[in-house]
């Protein structure tokens, strides 16, 4: 799966009737300010979870998103429903692109199989696509850490 990924494709593979694979999508929203939440049940991807990205941050730090413990990370990953295996496409309506930082930490954490959608929840609506409303329950899933901290300073 390329890092980046079209509006059609993600369609197609939403309508593909085989289900190959594991396929995830993950609403990355933060914005100060912003209910990102709220915004996230209101309107979003059919299937998407909504990752909140100010609970994946190492609360005992007086600095702002250092990273979370491992095991912080892979709980958090679990209860979204993305585990071993898993395909995950990332978008969000950020002004600040939070769905960039998700793949990130993603990557980081062991997640091979991860993609930022081109255009975000804006182009999917703009497109005509399907949009839900409400919550997702996703299915609890194993998300195995490998993280490799070697391009991460800390102070």
């Amino acid at each position: 799966m390329d890092a980046l990924v079209s509006i059609e494709w993600l369609a197609n593979e939403l309508g593909a009737a085989s289900g190959v694979g594991d396929l995830r999508i993950v609403d990355a929203t933060y914005a100060e300010g912003r209910d990102a939440a709220a915004e996230y049940e209101a309107a979003h991807i059919p299937g998407a979870v909504f990752m909140n990205l100010s609970e994946l941050r190492d609360t005992d730090s007086d600095l702002p998103n250092t990273l979370p413990s491992a095991e912080k990370f892979a709980s958090r990953m679990q209860t979204l429903g993305l585990g071993d295996g898993s395909r995950i496409v990332l978008y969000d309506s950020s002004p600040w692109h939070t769905s960039a930082r998700a793949w990130w930490l993603l990557r980081l954490f062991g997640a091979h199989n991860v993609a930022i959608l081109d255009g975000g929840l804006a182009k999917w609506q703009a497109k005509g696509r399907e949009i839900a409303t409400g919550k997702e329950t996703p299915r609890h899933r194993h998300f195995t850490t490998w993280a490799d901290l070697k391009g991460v300073r800390d102070l």
